[in-house]
């Protein structure tokens, strides 16, 4: 079995925490319930760079990085985020966490770095997408969650821009009955990209099955350059489907493009597990 190790981590407590860490248990699709908030004095997290990680549906490897509670132990099951664009992000998230003093675990995909990010536009969008989310759901977790104790019934996944696309797209691929990710994140997603496609997709999930297990959160950024208007238009098309116990939350800012992560962080993180 493969284990992603921290940098730097001792690598005999590492050893005596892999023997105690449970198995995933038994997925329902449900949504969790909301994580408490630490009633003890909260101590920030760790944050680790990890190796790379290799993936045979897409061909190229991934930098990671993992955020781990401070009280992390192999014997209780944590929430997890699986945060996109990480090498941008995923410190931005992991403040979140700690400022709201919550015992999650992120996990941080980077991406893979060639001409333009022309890697990340392709698997942002379909059919390729369907490449990246088999990464992300067999190859990747498999490792990560066979290393740290993840509460495999309360996964979260985010993106922005055209990640963010793709968390919309993986909302709609997932599996129908036990879906992986309980909990959808779109931070002024690029679905300009994918007029198209995107209502034959939503289209095929809604003929496949009305029920679509998930907290979506949409989050649009309404100046220049931003990508309001196409955010509201998925909206609109997921509205109009009706699905059965989809929570869609959508949350506007007055920011660009860009800085909207930071300025809706917050209120996504509540929206996630404090609400």
């Amino acid at each position: 079995m493969a284990y992603l190790l921290p940098h730097g981590l001792n690598s005999a407590l590492l050893f005596i925490s892999l023997l105690f860490v449970v198995g995933c248990g038994t997925e329902d699709g449900t949504i969790a319930p909301s994580v408490e908030q630490v009633n003890e004095e909260f101590q920030p997290g760790e944050r680790h760079q990890l190796n790379a990680i290799s993936s045979n549906y897409t061909g190229v490897s991934y930098p990671l990085k993992v955020y781990l509670p401070h009280n992390y132990d192999a014997g209780k099951r944590f929430p997890v985020i699986y945060v996109l664009d990480a090498e941008w992000r995923f410190e931005t998230v992991a403040d979140s966490i700690d400022k709201n003093r919550l015992e999650v675990i992120l996990v941080g995909v980077e991406n893979y770095v060639d001409e333009q990010y022309k890697h990340r536009e392709d698997y942002s969008q379909w059919p390729l997408a369907k490449d990246y989310f088999d990464f992300l759901t067999q190859e990747l977790a498999s490792v990560i969650e066979s290393t740290y104790s993840i509460d495999a019934t309360n996964r979260t996944i985010m993106g922005h821009s055209l990640t963010g696309l793709f968390v919309g797209l993986a909302l709609l691929i997932d599996d129908h009955h036990s879906p992986f990710f309980h909990h959808h994140v779109s931070f002024d997603g690029s679905f300009w990209a994918h007029r198209d496609i995107t209502p034959q997709l939503i289209n095929d999930r809604l003929s496949a099955h009305p029920v679509l297990k998930s907290r979506m959160i949409l989050v649009a950024a309404t100046a220049s350059p931003g990508n309001a208007r196409y955010v509201n238009w998925f909206e609109q098309l997921l509205t109009i489907a009706g699905f059965s116990q989809l929570e869609l939350y959508r949350y506007e800012y007055e920011k660009a493009h860009i800085p909207v992560v930071a300025e809706s962080i917050d209120d996504v993180i509540v929206t996630l597990y404090l609400r």
